[in-house]
């Protein structure tokens, strides 16, 4: 999941008329495309990531900080059985994703043990700096393990070893990160049942907690029932087990649990836990003042979910829901909070240019695919409980088009007879039958490749930028704080084409303005500390995370033309006078 970050989306209209308008219904919209570049960018056989036999759950991160995405693959055979497989660490090397398992994957300080090696029935994994290093860790969550050692049927935290001798070090799995887990009430010592894992700051205290959800056998695991864990770290990278102490029985227990995301969903500060359990999509909400502990727990979603996914869908600056379903697939947009602090969430389902929701969803993903500013959605179709891969991944091209109004999340195609399907390059027959799909930059070129884990094997897709370009545009400096900036970014400003304006750390506090004009000319504003460089044409006010629209009258056919945009405040520190962003130059195309 992408984090929210302070900042205010404002949508740049570059159509003629300059009001923004969703992309129209209909078909050949090539919003995106995709080459598949499996031959060249994948380093392992494609059966070595998924198949048949073999379900993946993946996590995406810069293990070695060598500036390129990493990719981490856990398995074990499908639907919910304690068959264990073998992990795959694949690195970038180069902008191949290469299988360096047993040289920095291995290790482990438990003896016999061969870390990623070991064969586990790991169902879902994430990665996050557990001991606070600065180097991301890993951290699995395993299924079906009762009667297995704890070694093998816990939760496994691989430490990165970070640089030794100047060089990357690899994962090292410790034993004694994770406690064993006791079934509350008896106190006996059982393997864990676990479907998600989920990361995030609960407590606020500086560091990562882990919150477990528990995937029982037919609604409850009788005196094996562990339910589900929130694991709260040290500040080392040590967990302890304080569920009982923190979160709601009515939150802990689970039937078929299966995903679960740490975010501040109402906005109060205090992080809440969301999850699926095979029915209701339930929320814990964090208790604001008492950091680490959770008071409402509500039914937001009463469906027969499976997988969530957090992140801000409409550009509003508020954390929306992306469901998949036994049934019909949802979006739950966020709009604000009642009065005890739970979120009102509007419920609608896909759009679709021919048909509906196929049914049975699983991991599901938020993320800008085609870098314009607005997250898009992917979910992937093979259901983890019961066999079958004759489903297919969906796509899904985000039209919302207006900052803070009803989500609009359609499946673009060629034509209803066929063709490509979801994005330009890709056929039903390419998408079907997936477990999980990573979004991350294969090649380096700051586009969101994807690779795809399926039945058929795993697929490695290359954003085609002949059909998807992003751009951003350029940066002309003049700013006062570095850390206080713009950027313009999405498709080139031309007729058809939109781009998103973000404004990073923006002031909860004081006056801010967005201040555009068609020259360059140095322009004196009262107690600037930086350079103001646009003559004001238009001044918009700005208000912390909400989005607005603004529109430059750029006539269609007129040619090229230059407007220059900065941002000015005065709400942080004002007594040094007032702050300016970099400037940035829009490039509008004829």
């Amino acid at each position: 999941m992408r984090s929210l970050r302070r900042s205010v989306p404002l949508l740049v209209p570059t159509v003629l008329g300059l009001a923004s308008a969703a992309a129209s219904a209909q078909f050949d919209q090539r919003w995106l495309g995709y080459t598949d570049a499996t031959a060249t960018r994948l380093g392992v056989a494609p059966t070595a990531v998924s198949g048949n036999d073999a379900e993946v759950d993946f996590a995406v991160g810069d293990l070695d900080q060598d500036g390129r995405d990493d990719l981490v693959a856990v398995r074990k055979e499908p639907q919910t059985t304690a068959g264990k497989r073998t992990n795959l660490l694949l690195m970038n090397v180069g902008g191949v994703l290469a299988d360096r398992t047993a040289a920095f994957a291995s290790a482990a300080d438990v003896p016999g043990d061969q870390g990623f090696l070991t064969p586990t029935n790991d169902r879902d994994v994430c990665l996050a700096d557990v001991d606070g290093d600065g180097w991301l860790d890993v951290v699995t969550a395993p299924a079906v393990t009762q009667g297995d050692p704890k070694e093998v049927s816990h939760p496994r935290v691989y430490r990165n070893l970070g640089l030794v001798g100047g060089s990357w070090a690899g994962l090292r799995y410790e034993a004694a990160r994770v406690p064993q887990l006791l079934v509350h009430g008896s106190g006996l010592a059982v393997g864990a049942n676990f479907c998600g894992v989920a990361a995030g700051d609960v407590d606020l205290d500086g560091d990562v907690d882990l919150y477990f959800v528990d995937y029982d056998l037919g609604g409850g695991d009788g005196p094996n029932d562990l339910g589900d864990r929130l694991l709260i770290n040290d500040g080392f990278g040590f967990f302890t087990d304080e569920s009982l102490a923190r979160v709601p029985s009515t939150m802990l227990a689970s039937s078929f649990g299966t995903s679960a995301q740490i975010v501040d969903l109402n906005q109060d500060g205090a992080p809440d836990v969301a999850k699926t359990m095979d029915g209701p999509v339930r929320i814990a909400y964090g208790t604001s003042g008492a950091p680490g502990t959770f008071g409402i727990v509500d039914t937001a979603y009463q469906q027969s979910a499976y997988h969530l996914t957090a992140d801000d869908l409409n550009n509003d600056g508020r954390p929306d829901l992306i469901v998949s379903d036994d049934g019909l697939d949802r979006h739950l947009t966020n709009l604000g909070t009642d009065a005890f602090g739970r979120v009102v969430w509007d419920e609608g389902i896909f759009d679709f240019l021919v048909g509906i929701d196929d049914g049975f969803g699983s991991n599901n993903t938020i993320a800008d695919l085609d870098g314009d500013g607005w997250n898009d959605a992917i979910v992937a179709d093979v259901d983890v409980n019961v066999a079958g891969c004759q489903r297919r991944i969906h796509l899904y091209h985000n039209v919302t088009g207006v900052p803070g109004g009803a989500t609009k999340l359609r499946e673009e195609r060629q034509s209803v007879a066929g063709g490509w399907v979801g994005a330009f390059g890709m056929t039903a027959a390419d998408l079907s039958g997936g477990h999980d799909v990573a979004v991350l930059d294969v090649d380096g070129d700051g586009g969101l490749d994807l690779v795809l884990g399926r039945c058929a094997g795993a697929s490695v897709w290359l954003r085609d930028a002949a059909v998807s370009p992003s751009v951003c545009q350029a940066d002309l400096g003049g700013g006062s704080d570095p850390e206080f900036t713009l950027s313009v970014c999405g498709a080139p400003l031309a007729s058809g084409g939109q781009a998103s304006l973000f404004v990073d750390e923006l002031p909860l506090i004081g006056t801010t303005l967005l201040v555009a004009g068609v020259s360059t000319s140095p322009f004196p504003w009262p107690g600037t500390t930086g350079t103001l460089l646009p003559v004001p044409t238009l001044v918009v006010p700005i208000t912390f995370n909400q989005g607005h629209d603004f529109a430059l009258d750029v006539p269609g056919g007129s040619g090229p033309l230059s407007v220059y945009v900065q941002i000015l405040s005065d709400g942080v520190f004002p007594a040094t006078g007032v702050r300016l962003t970099n400037a940035v130059r829009l490039d509008f195309l004829p």
